[in-house]
C-alpha cells in the first residue's frame, strides 16, 4: 500500500507540473523572420492545443483552420514557430482578443541576421512537431540586445497567487478537520470504547452466571 501511495503521489505531482508548464507564460528571446497565415488541419489528436471555436475561429468542412503564425530565430540559431490565436474567456485565462494587432506588431518587427531586432515573446503551450502543436504567442516586447533577460512577472505572480490559495485551502482544511472531523472521530472512539466496556462487562456477568449455575449443579448430591 505504501508503494501505491508513492506512485500515486508521483503521478499527481507530474500531472500538476505538466499542467503548470503548459499553462503558465514563458518568455523567449528571438528575432522574428516571418509572419503568415496558413490553413492548418485540426484533428482530434491536436485540437486541445488550439483555441476553442467560441473564440471566433472558423473551420472549413475539411477540418482546416486559418491560423496566424510567427516564425523566429533564437540567438543560438535555432528556429522557433508560434501560433497567434485568441484565447477567449475560459481557459487559459489570458483573455487575448488582439491576435490581429499582435500579428501586425510581429510583422513590423521582422528583421534580418545582418540587422537584427531582438524581441521577447511571451507565450504559453508546447511545440510538439509530431502533433503539429505550437505555443500561442501572447505579447511581444522589444529588447536592446539578445543578452537582455526581462523578468517573467506573469509566471511569478501566478505562482505566488497559487501558493497563497494553496496555503488558504490548507488552513481551511486544517480548521475544518480540527472543528468537525477530529471531534466526530473522538466521539465515535468514545462510543466504541463505552460499547466495548459494556459488552465486556455483560460478557463477564454472563460468564459469572453460567459459572455459578454450573457450580451449583456440581455441588448437588447424586441420587
Amino acid at each position: 500500500m505504501h508503494y501505491v501511495k508513492v506512485v500515486m503521489g508521483v503521478l499527481l505531482g507530474l500531472l500538476v507540473f505538466l499542467f503548470l508548464d503548459y499553462t503558465l507564460p514563458s518568455q523567449n528571446t528571438l528575432r522574428i523572420t516571418n509572419t503568415y497565415n496558413r490553413l492548418t488541419q485540426i484533428t482530434s489528436s491536436n485540437a486541445i492545443f488550439y483555441a476553442a471555436e467560441d473564440t471566433g475561429t472558423v473551420e472549413n468542412a475539411a477540418g482546416q483552420r486559418d491560423v496566424r503564425f510567427i516564425e523566429a530565430v533564437r540567438p543560438n540559431g535555432k528556429v522557433f514557430v508560434y501560433r497567434n490565436e485568441d484565447t477567449g474567456w475560459i481557459w487559459p485565462p489570458y483573455f487575448k482578443y488582439d491576435s490581429a494587432n499582435l500579428h501586425a506588431e510581429a510583422t513590423n518587427l521582422k528583421s534580418t541576421a545582418a540587422a537584427p531586432q531582438w524581441v521577447s515573446v511571451t507565450a504559453y503551450g508546447w511545440r510538439i512537431p509530431w502533433l503539429t502543436a505550437y505555443p500561442n504567442a501572447i505579447s511581444i516586447d522589444t529588447l536592446a540586445n539578445p543578452n537582455e533577460r526581462p523578468r517573467n512577472w506573469g509566471a511569478l505572480i501566478a505562482c505566488v497567487v497559487m501558493l497563497l490559495l494553496l496555503a488558504l485551502i490548507w488552513r481551511m482544511w486544517a480548521q475544518f478537520r480540527q472543528r468537525t472531523i477530529d471531534p466526530a472521530v473522538k466521539s465515535v472512539d468514545d462510543r466504541w470504547d463505552r460499547t466495548t466496556e459494556r459488552v465486556s462487562a455483560e460478557a463477564a456477568e454472563a460468564r459469572g452466571r453460567v459459572t455459578g449455575w454450573w457450580n451449583s449443579w456440581k455441588g448437588k448430591p447424586r441420587r
